[in-house]
């Protein structure tokens, strides 16, 4: 097991990350849009009801949610490093009454629970975000009993393709890649999981991709109006000002340009997930 006294260390070993997307309304909103149906659909045949299954970098919580209502009456945990983005996940609970679930605040390189002590580890869109994950992939793996299940999914944002073309869409594409990077993430990490499975302990893995499409008037309104908003009101688009990729001036032309693409008849939008999933060697 592992102590506290070398879970505090792992911490100190580590650079504070710095979430590209951070937890600004509109992003804490759009996030909360997301479903297990879809998020997880790579993993829920392989699950059965009284599972305990963490959820790493959990978000407002509608996955960890719907995975709650379907591993009942198995614990199911969910921890993010934000504290304000896990009221918005407790708030969520309680409305749905579910008391199967419960969230903590916690670092994923010194996860607070036991060696073994979950059937399932799940995260969503969160390996991207790291400096680090293969460290992480490994506390996810301690907390995980031999032979259960390990599922992760990632954007490959090296993968977008959109029409109708656009100058600053162009701009905004290649300025949040540099910002990602600079924050010491991957925006690819999507096409990396397979080399970061086979490094790791990890029986059985299974890779498998699918494409987010946004590809009617709805969707693409949501989409790019949740980017415009992102831009302009979270760390999105401050880190890209700060670091000198961009001026504020630039953020407007960028948030602009999505809002018109959002309403164009011939907009469309994709990019492809990837997701890994495999089981525990021991």
């Amino acid at each position: 097991m592992v102590t506290l006294s070398k879970s505090i260390s792992r911490v100190t070993d580590h650079p504070t990350e710095k979430y590209t997307h951070g937890h600004a309304p509109a992003t804490v909103k759009h996030h909360a849009r997301r479903t297990v149906d879809e998020a997880a659909a790579f993993l829920l045949p392989e699950l059965r009801a009284g599972m305990r299954l963490l959820d790493v970098g959990c978000g407002p919580g509608s996955i960890t949610r719907g995975c709650a209502a379907l591993l009942a009456p198995g614990e199911v945990i969910g921890v993010d490093s934000s504290a304000d983005v896990l009221d918005v996940a407790r708030q969520d609970a309680a409305d749905h009454g579910l008391t199967n679930l419960r969230y903590e605040q916690a670092n994923v390189y010194a996860l607070p629970f036991a060696d073994a002590s979950f059937d399932v580890v799940f995260a969503h869109q969160f390996l991207q975000h790291l400096s680090d994950p293969d460290a992480a992939l490994r506390e996810m793996l301690r907390v995980l009993r031999s032979g259960g299940l390990i599922a992760v999914r990632d954007v490959d944002w090296g993968t977008v393709a959109y029409w109708p073309a656009d100058p600053w869409i162009d701009r905004f594409v290649e300025t949040h890649a540099k910002t990602w990077l600079r924050n010491g993430g991957e925006p690819r990490m999507g096409r990396r999981l397979r080399s970061l499975f086979n490094r790791a302990d990890i029986d059985e893995s299974r890779v498998t991709s699918a494409v987010w499409a946004y590809a009617t008037l709805a969707e693409t309104r949501v989409w790019g109006e949740a980017y415009a908003e992102r831009l302009l009101t979270s760390p999105m688009g401050e880190r890209a000002v700060e670091y000198g990729y961009a001026s504020r001036a630039d953020l407007e032309a960028m948030a602009a340009a999505l809002r018109s693409w959002a309403v164009h008849p011939d907009a469309y939008w994709a990019f492809v997930q990837v997701a890994a999933l495999g089981r525990k060697s021991g």
